[in-house]
């Protein structure tokens, strides 16, 4: 089974620096509406999973699991076990929580776009900016997602 990893371009970015050190097969994501859904919709190879990263300055030193996105009045739901993989996070030493609100901006379009695409084998992690994340704290995401991926691929 195949997992694709996106986050935003972007060097001084969270998203983009915790997907440098994820192994795997990684998009990186235009930071604007046009740009991202472009590369949303020109994903050709088949995924039975992607996980999605993005950055929430309000946050620190925890994430958040979205499992809603919302354009338009029209909601999309992920069918990814949003439970589970905040188990993983949490047993990983990363705090937690599932969120049912969705968020506005990119982060809420592109997840709504890979819903789409995807069927609904999408996630989306919302992860503190760099100066609110320690260093500890992005090696744990990395170990939970690569082990998260490892069972997937099996």
């Amino acid at each position: 089974m195949e997992v694709l990893y996106t986050g935003f371009k972007g060097i001084n970015n969270s998203s983009h620096q915790l997907l440098s050190k994820i192994s795997g097969q990684k998009l990186f994501l235009t930071n604007s509406f046009k740009g991202l859904e472009k590369d949303i919709m020109n994903v050709t190879d088949k995924f039975d999973l992607v996980v999605m990263f993005g950055l929430d300055t309000s946050l620190k030193e925890f994430v958040r699991i979205e499992s809603v996105a919302e354009v338009e009045d029209t909601k999309r739901i992920t069918e990814v076990d949003c439970e589970r993989i905040c188990r993983c996070l949490m047993a990983s030493g990363v705090e937690s929580v599932v969120s049912e609100v969705p968020t506005q901006y990119l982060c809420n379009a592109a997840y709504f776009n890979a819903l789409q695409k995807f069927d609904g084998k999408v996630i989306f992690i919302h992860i503190p900016s760099l100066k609110n994340m320690s260093e500890d704290m992005m090696d744990r995401i990395v170990k939970c997602m690569e082990e998260m991926g490892n069972e997937y691929r099996v």
